[in-house]
């Protein structure tokens, strides 16, 4: 019984601390290096026209357009009226409000939502983990979890891959679970039981379980604990999986 309540906490934990930093993080830094290319190099400083700020091809633009579109014309219009004044701290500002406001808006409807899409949004987040451990250092890594993006000193263009799918990703399991006529559920404590035993199966071990609970920057093995534990989530099929997958997108989204 403990070692699945103790899980559980690990999940609201591992995932609200991670993606409520990456999501409106990744597109405010994305816009204001637009904007620092197309205008603050600028000596007119001409303020960038809508159609240019969607020429960014940015994937979460493409997702809330195909799943929010009414959202959406909304979302870019606050972002070209930032972009005029030629700063790009205010796009980067601009950008995580409108990000977090849609966050907000739709996560009430993620138990609802499909498993395909869940997955996928929990599989972007395990990419970039892992990409993360390849790339820098654990001391770095673990910075990341519990700083978010900030903790990431030179980030390349692969790293704003990484971080526009997960935004995409997020947008399109919003609008799955608006179509979609599942129940609403929350895992049961055999759910958190099924993860715990699907997590220690994959060699998750308790120190590692609490390291992720309590964010544990200390840890040295605090990504490779937590890319475990996402594997562990995505492993699991049937309705237990969705059920788990669920709370912990929801726990990324709801703040």
């Amino acid at each position: 019984m403990a070692r699945w309540k103790g899980l559980g906490a690990a999940a609201v934990a591992a995932l609200a601390f991670v993606a409520v930093k990456v999501l409106p993080w990744g597109l405010g830094f994305a816009g204001g290096k637009y904007l620092y290319q197309t205008v603050a190099g600028s000596t007119a400083r001409k303020a960038p026209t809508r159609a240019e700020v969607e020429k960014q091809d940015f994937q979460i633009f493409k997702a809330i357009a195909q799943e929010f579109p009414d959202d959406y014309n909304a979302f870019i219009d606050k972002i070209t009226l930032a972009a005029g004044s030629g700063n790009q701290q205010a796009v980067r500002d601009a950008s995580r409000v409108a990000v977090a406001e849609l966050r907000r808006k739709y996560a009430p409807l993620l138990p609802s939502a499909p498993d395909r899409e869940i997955s996928q949004a929990l599989a972007a987040q395990l990419t970039m983990v892992n990409h993360l451990m390849a790339r820098e250092t654990p001391v770095t890594c673990n910075n990341y979890l519990r700083y978010g993006p900030d903790a990431i000193s030179a980030p390349g263009n692969d790293f704003l891959v990484d971080l526009d799918r997960i935004g995409a990703t997020l947008f399109h399991a919003f609008g799955a679970a608006k179509r979609s006529s599942l129940p609403a559920a929350e895992p049961s404590d055999e759910d958190w039981s099924l993860i715990a035993d699907a997590f220690t199966r994959n060699g998750g071990t308790p120190a590692e379980m609490d390291a992720i609970a309590n964010m544990n920057q200390d840890f040295s093995g605090l990504c490779p604990a937590v890319v475990k534990f996402y594997t562990a989530a995505l492993s699991m099929p049937g309705e237990p999986g969705r059920h788990i997958k669920t709370a912990l997108l929801y726990a990324t989204s709801r703040n």
